[in-house]
């Protein structure tokens, strides 16, 4: 209501309106009604219109949420998977690595033990003892 009357005074003062006819100031009041109905629907428009987009921002906010949301989970859930293959895969690996070794290590045993044999029997030869007495 401010806006309208300080728009009526500016507008009879342009005029020169002071001492007008009621006629001419009933027009100007008329002119002035519907500048503040314009004004006053433009306002109401402009609020709607940020209620709306406030509306869509929330919107596409939340489903930017939701989707990210749901990308983080599938990426988790994808690097856990991946984490229990390899782990499961280093386990196989070092059980393989350690059979390997433990045949291995059987393997220069039985050739340590005869080469042991191989030198208390050239031993035995050379010194005249019993070799039977290598067997043990």
């Amino acid at each position: 209501m401010k806006t309208k009357a300080m728009a009526l005074a500016l507008l009879l003062s342009l005029m020169g309106c002071t001492e007008s006819s009621e006629e001419t100031k009933s027009e100007v009041k008329k002119e002035m009604e519907k500048a503040g109905e314009a004004t006053a629907d433009a306002y109401d428009s402009a609020k709607e219109s940020a209620a709306d987009s406030w509306d869509k921002t929330k919107d596409a906010s939340s489903e930017a949420y939701e989707e990210g949301k749901e990308m983080a989970s599938d990426a988790f859930d994808d690097g856990k998977e991946l984490a229990s293959d390899v782990y499961e895969d280093s386990k196989k690996m070092a059980s393989d690595a350690y059979d390997a070794t433990a045949k291995k290590a059987g393997e220069f045993k039985n050739a340590a033990a005869k080469k042991a044999y191989e030198a208390c029997v050239k031993m035995k030869e050379q010194m005249g003892g019993d070799v039977s007495e290598c067997d043990d």
